[in-house]
C-alpha cells in the first residue's frame, strides 16, 4: 500500500499536523506513506496550451511531471490545503490545473509521456484510487459552514480528484484554524481516523 501525503500549507500550520497526523496512522495501519510539502515544489501556473492533453507532456520544465508520476503510482493520496474565500490556496490550484493534463480520456491517470491508446484499461487498471482531503480556514463554526468556508473548497478538491478516477472517501475542514494553539481531541481523532481508513481501503 503506498500512500502520497500532498500538504499544501505555507504556514505549517493545522493543515499540516493534520496531514501528518493521518500520514502517521496510515503508516500504523500498514501504509508506506511519501510525504511531499508542496510550497517546496516549483510548480507554475497552467497556460491552458493543452499540449499535456495532445502529447501526454506539459511543456512547462518544473516539477509537476515528476510529482504526477507519484500520484499516478501511488494507491492512495492525502490532500491537505488551507482555505482562501472558500477555494484551495494557489499552490493547489495550480496542481490541479496542470495535474488534469495527465488524466485519460477514460478518467484514469495516466504517467507522463504516456499516449492515450497506452493507457491500461484492464479492470486493474481501472480500479479508483482513494484519497481523504483535508482543508481549514480562520473563520469560526457556524460562520465557516454557513459562508462555505469549508464545504466550497472540500467540493472543489472532490471534483478535481474524481476527473481522475480519484475518489474521495473523507474530509476534514478544521475551523478557526489561526486562532487556536492546539487541536480539539474530535479532530486529531478524526484526522488519524481518516489515514486509517485510507489505508484500509486500498
Amino acid at each position: 500500500m503506498r500512500i502520497i501525503a500532498i500538504d499544501a500549507s505555507i504556514r505549517r500550520g493545522v493543515v499540516s499536523r493534520s496531514v501528518e497526523i493521518a500520514a502517521r496512522a496510515a503508516e500504523a495501519a500498514g501504509a508506506v506513506v511519501e510525504r511531499i510539502h508542496l510550497q517546496d515544489l516549483d510548480i507554475r501556473d497552467c497556460t491552458g496550451c493543452s499540449m499535456c492533453r495532445a502529447t501526454g507532456v506539459c511543456k512547462i520544465r518544473d516539477d509537476l511531471p515528476g510529482l504526477a508520476a507519484r500520484v499516478v503510482e501511488a494507491d492512495g493520496v492525502i490532500l491537505g490545503t488551507p482555505s482562501y474565500l472558500r477555494r484551495p490556496d494557489d499552490a493547489t490550484k495550480a496542481l490541479l490545473d496542470r495535474i488534469t493534463g495527465y488524466f485519460a480520456a477514460s478518467g484514469q491517470l495516466r504517467l507522463p509521456g504516456m499516449s492515450e491508446r497506452d493507457v491500461p484499461s484492464g479492470p486493474v487498471a481501472r480500479r479508483a484510487k482513494r484519497a481523504i482531503v483535508i482543508t481549514a480556514c480562520g473563520a469560526p463554526e457556524p460562520l465557516a459552514t454557513f459562508f462555505g468556508y469549508t464545504t466550497g473548497p472540500v467540493r472543489e478538491l472532490r471534483s478535481a480528484l474524481a476527473t481522475g478516477g480519484i475518489r474521495t472517501i473523507g474530509s476534514l475542514a478544521v475551523t478557526a484554524g489561526w486562532t487556536r494553539p492546539a487541536f480539539d481531541d474530535w479532530e486529531s481523532d478524526k484526522a488519524a481516523a481518516l489515514g486509517r481508513v485510507l489505508a484500509g481501503k486500498i
